[in-house]
Formats: structure tokens, sequence, C-alpha cells
């Protein structure tokens, strides 16, 4: 393979260079090529022979050929050995990067070998050194981009690098502070100075340390001072040797400005500048413990302005929010050093009185309501007088955690309004029953309003076989009434159907569930919906009694030819009290196809006698036994008691508040046939079904 008029290699050296990995050359002064070895295939794919006797610039990018005649000569005249790296050409015409050792070999004298040259691809290097200088570039990019300020140092502490954010911060420009100790540019106050010079990476982090994450002063280029926040970080390498130090700058100055507004606006009422609920109810918080942990007592005060809605609904809000204004003033001007008071939300105040009895806080209380008393609000003209009531709870060791607390104090002060108005009443245990009647008053009107406006909502809770349910099984379901909140949250029927009860509601929203109810079916059988068995809907003991109510349902079913897709669910005891309706009623709509079922069915455990001559198709064991059928041998007893004796009168039965795989296994373990709970999914708007 080589030139036949070239001198002869040594054997042992042509040996070498055929069987080396890296690619051997030689050649004479020129640069004309005496020898190649077959490593010239593995990196160019070129054979060897026909590189020989031609050129370097044959193989050679002819930017480089300069360089290695250079370092040929350097090397035949001076003996000095030489590295760099040039480009070869492959043999699809790309270039390679390579790098280059050269060397006169021993014993040569000029001729056709005056040089030989050990040849190694660098490619993979250059491309590393490639992505770690684009990863550098970018590094600097986002370093500058960010508002913080940076500041990198070398091991010996002196500045490698300043982006825009400490420039601005410190008043230097990154090209003036270059290369200079950063203790000679960075000055915290509270800190001794720092040697200029002779401070390495790792005694500038120790000096550095004490105000990590601190909010310090530091004096800039022009005296001036700024307040930032430093965070000190070393750079390691992995083997934990050190790189150098850097140093993160955070403007604390703005900063801190805006989280003590920010802090002040979320423990604050924005109209009153009195503490909001949050921060009110955090610090009963810590009464409560702090009366568990040293017996001592404190009290509490709810406060409820007795006119302020006369004042808001006849003058406007302006007129309202000044009045909020004007009571905070007056209330403020009666309390002591050590009392709280909070605007609560509405026209609703707390206030927290710390060491004071419940008969001091009582007394205090009274002058409350005494300087109200004394209020004259006007507003354009008008004149109007205002009260407040009081209701006082202690907060004791015995009292219970802060939320009890607060509604003791409620109660309180609702038996104070009810009372006559203008008063304090210091809470008694009996006072939770009044409250409780007040507390369903208030949801009359909102009742009224959603029945108005339509305002309800219909969710769908699936009712499914025990065994699991088939494909392609027709849905059965149990429509559930909610209500929205102010806030779209639904509130569940058990927080509103006792006023609805109580205040003679029940009539007008069990009309509108079968109304809506009725509406539904007949638009699943006018656009196709998914096939249903049964859809069960709540009704009322008042409503059952309702001979109007009895025949509006009647003639709504009639009407809508949905009767075999209805069943109507009447609790146990509603069933019982209202027998003889309830009997009259279930055997005129059985004529049109609805079935019944009876809810709650257990929890009176009287009403076995009643199951054959009230003829209903389900029995829907009381959830109270199911809940605790899985750990409660009793409860589990008498549901399967419930189910045998359904069973034996050929009725059907459903297991509610199935809300667990433990309770599931043993509802499955006495038979029932249907199951309804939690465990099974929630329950879903109406209009979702399908």
């Amino acid at each position: 393979m080589n030139d036949p008029t070239a001198p002869a290699l040594p054997n042992w050296a042509e040996l070498v260079g055929e069987h080396a990995s890296d690619l051997v050359l030689g050649g004479d002064r020129a640069g004309r090529l005496g020898f190649a070895s077959a490593a010239m295939v593995r990196l160019l794919e070129r054979e060897p022979v026909a590189a020989v006797g031609s050129g370097l610039d044959s193989v050679c990018h002819a930017e480089d050929a300069a360089l290695w005649l250079r370092a040929i000569a350097r090397c035949i005249d001076e003996g000095a050995e030489s590295r760099f790296e040039s480009r070869l050409r492959h043999r699809d015409g790309r270039w390679i990067w390579v790098e280059a050792d050269l060397r006169v070999p021993h014993g040569a004298v000029g001729g056709a070998i005056a040089w030989v040259a050990i040849v190694r691809s660098c490619e993979d290097r250059r491309r590393a050194q490639s992505l770690a200088h684009a990863e550098r570039l970018r590094l600097l990019a986002v370093l500058e981009a960010v508002s913080d300020g940076v500041i990198a140092t070398a091991t010996d502490g002196r500045i490698e690098f300043m982006n825009a954010g400490a420039e601005r911060l410190l008043g230097w420009r990154e090209a003036e502070v270059s290369g200079r100790a950063l203790g000679a540019v960075l000055r915290p106050a509270g800190l001794p100075a720092a040697a200029e010079s002779g401070m390495g990476a790792s005694a500038l982090q120790a000096w550095l340390e004490p105000l990590r994450q601190r909010s310090v002063a530091l004096q800039r280029r022009d005296g001036s001072e700024c307040t930032v926040q430093l965070t000190p970080l070393p750079v390691r390498g992995a083997d934990g040797s050190e790189f150098g130090l850097v140093l993160g700058l955070r403007d604390s100055g703005q900063a801190s400005v805006l989280l003590r507004e920010l802090s002040y606006r979320a423990s604050h009422d924005a109209l009153t500048g009195l503490l909001n609920r949050e921060e009110f109810e955090r610090r009963l918080k810590q009464l409560v413990l702090d009366a568990i942990g040293t017996g001592l007592g404190h009290s509490l005060g709810y406060i409820d302005l007795d006119q302020f809605k006369l004042v808001n609904d006849t003058c406007g809000h302006a007129a309202g929010d000044a009045l909020l204004r004007e009571v905070s003033a007056t209330l403020l001007g009666q309390l002591g050093e050590n009392d709280i008071l909070a605007r609560l939300g509405g026209d609703e105040f707390g206030v927290l009185m710390p060491c004071r009895s419940p008969a001091e806080a009582a007394r205090l209380a009274q002058d409350l309501v005494d300087a109200l008393a004394r209020m004259r609000f006007e507003w354009e003209g008008r004149q109007f007088r205002i009260g407040g009531s009081i209701g006082v709870a202690p907060i004791a060791r015995d009292a219970g955690d802060h939320q009890t607390v607060l509604m003791a104090a409620d109660a309180a002060c609702y038996v104070a309004k009810e009372r006559g108005r203008n008063r304090v009443h210091l809470f008694e245990l009996s006072d939770v029953a009044v409250a409780r009647r007040q507390g369903e008053m208030r949801w009359v009107p909102r009742l009224q309003t959603a029945l108005e406006t339509s305002d309800f909502r219909l969710l769908a809770h699936d009712i499914l076989p025990c065994a699991g349910a088939g494909p392609g099984e027709p849905l059965r379901m149990e429509l559930l009434l909610a209500l929205p909140d102010a806030s779209g949250r639904l509130i569940p029927p058990g927080e509103f159907l006792p006023a609805a009860q109580r205040y003679g509601l029940m009539g007008r929203i069990d009309r509108w569930v079968v109304e809506q109810a009725l509406r539904w079916l007949r638009s699943q059988e006018t656009r196709g919906g998914p096939a249903l068995d049964m859809v069960a809907v709540n009704l009322s003991g008042s409503s059952i009694s309702d001979p109007d109510f009895r025949a509006f349902v009647e003639d709504e079913v009639r009407a809508s030819r949905v009767g075999p897709l209805l069943c109507f669910e009447i609790t146990e005891s509603e069933a019982v009290a209202n027998l003889g309706d309830a009997a009259e009623f279930m055997g005129r709509m059985r004529a049109l196809g609805c079935r019944f079922a009876l809810d709650d069915f257990g929890a009176g455990l009287s009403s076995f006698p009643y199951l054959r001559r009230l003829g209903v198709d389900f029995v829907k064991i009381d959830g109270q036994f199911v809940r605790d059928m899985a750990h409660d041998p009793v409860a589990a007893a008498l549901a399967e008691s419930i189910h045998r004796i359904a069973k034996v009168l050929g009725l059907v039965t459903v297991a509610e508040f199935v809300e667990s795989a433990p309770i599931y296994a043993a509802v499955q373990r006495i038979g029932v046939d249907y199951v309804q709970g939690f465990h099974f999914g929630r329950p879903r708007p109406l209009s979702q079904v399908g």
C-alpha cells in the first residue's frame, strides 16, 4: 500500500501503524503523504493507498493546510512536537474534526517520511464543547432576563459575572467589577468588611452565611443604600471540588412594603379597618388554647346590629358602608386596651375580651349596647336610631373548641334579639334550641326565592343491582334536591328541608320536584335518552296528607303517561303517621303504573304490620344500620331481619348508605337486591344523565 520509492519503515512501525485505532499519517517536508494507516478507512472511509503520494490538500481543509505545513516545518527545524485541530474530508464530502499529534520519528532525516502524525477524531468533544457553550449562552441569557441580581465568582473570590439585576441594585457595571474581589464591591451592613483580596469562595460563603435569606442593607456605588435578601450558593463539581460562589440578591425594599400591605389586607376588613373573620377566628383559637392550657378564663361577644337593613335598603349601600364605619368607631371607643374587635361579615361584629369573666364581659357588652343606642346616624337629611344585640359566651377550659364557643355566642345573640333587641344575653345551654329555630327562619326567604325563580337543582343518585349491573341494563336512580348558595356550592337538603317542613313550604317544593321530574322524563322520550327502569321521587308526609297535592300528582302523571317509570319514596315514619292518606294515594297511583318505596325502613321498627296494607314495592333499609354493618353485629342482624321479612312479603330490598367496600361486602352477604351509596359514585346533576 506504500509508495515503492519511499524508504521502507521498520517492520514493527508498519505493524503498529496498520493496527492502531488512530489514523497514522507520515510525509515529507512539503506535506506530501508517504504513509497512511488502515484507520483511514474507519475514520474517513477512504482507502490509504489512494492518499499516498498526494499532498495534504487532498484530504485537508484548504483553511487548515497552512496550519499543517507550519507545524511540519517547526517540528522538523526545531524538533518541537505539535498538537492542533483541523478538518479532514470524509468520503461523502463532509468535514471531520480531528486532533493531530505531529512529531519527527526517531532516525528520520528527511525524505518521504520526515514526520509522523497520530490523528484521532475530536467530533464528540467539539460537539460537547459546542453544547456547553450554547448552554452557557442560554444560562447567561436567563440570568440577564431575571429581575433578581446574580453575581458569580471564581474560586479565588473574584467576580466573573454580574447580571443586569445586580447592576441595577448596586450601581456598578459588570465591566467595572469583573476580576475584582467580591468584598471590594459588596458591603452589607452588620458585617465586618471583607478583605478585598485573598478571600476565596469558601471564606466568602462563611462571611455571608449569617445573612442568608435575610433582608440586609447594602451600600451602593454612589453611597446610597438598597435593601436586599442575600442567598449565597457554593458551586462544586461532582467530586466536591470548589468552583466558586453564586450570590443571589433579591430587592426586598419594595417587596417588604407589598408583603406588609398584603398581610394587612389578609387579616383586616377593607371597609372598616377592623380585623376580618379569618383573623378573628385565629385569635379566638389562641384564646381557647390558652384557656385549656392555663385555666384562665376569657369571653367572647357576638354583636348584631338591629337597624342596618333599614338604612341599607332605604338609603343605599353607600349609606350602609358609612354606618358600618361609624359603628366601628363607636364600639372601639368603648373597648379596653386588650379587647379585640372584628367585623365578621355584613352587620355582625365580634369582640374578644381576654381575661374577662362572663359577668365582666356582660357589663362591657351592656356599655356597647348603650353606646349603640345613643348613636344617631344621619344621611342626606334623614336620621336613624341604631341599636344592637349582643350575645356573650365564656372561653373556658370546658367550653369546647373555637367553633363551639362562636356558636354559643351566636346563639346567645339570637336569644337577645328574640327577647326584644338592644340587649345583652349571657349564653345558657338552652339557647342552642332557640338559635336553631332562628336559623331555620333564615331559610324561609331563600326558599321562597328559590321557588319563585326555580333555583333548586335536581341530582341523580344511582340505584344498582347488588350483584352488579350487566351491560345495557336500564338505569335506576333517585332524584335528590339541592340548593346553590351564593358561591355556587350545592347545599344538601338536610340543611334547608327542616325549615321548609316547619314553615309549611314542603308542599310547594314537592310540586316543583314532581313537575321537573316529569318534564325530564318526557324530554328523554322525545330525544331518545338512556334506557330507564325507575326514577324515584321523594314525597313528604305533609304533601301526601294534602288532597290538593294528591290530585295534582295524579293529574300530572296521567297526562305525562310515564307512570311505569316513576317510584315515589315515602319515609317510614311519615307513611305510618299518614297511613290512611298514604294507602289511598298509593292505590290510585299504582293504577297508573307507579311504584312505591318505603324509605328509612327500620328507623322505628314499628311499621312491620303496615307493610301489607301500604302495598309498597321496595323497602329501603335505614342507612344507620347499613353504615354500621361491617363492624357492628347487631346492626348487621337488624338489616338482615328487615331484608328477610321484606322477601317473605315479596318485596324488593335496597340498602342505602353503602359507602365502602367492607359495607358492600356485608350487604352482599345478606342478599340485598339493590344498593345505593357513595361507594358507587356521588350524585350528579340530572342534566348529565345520559
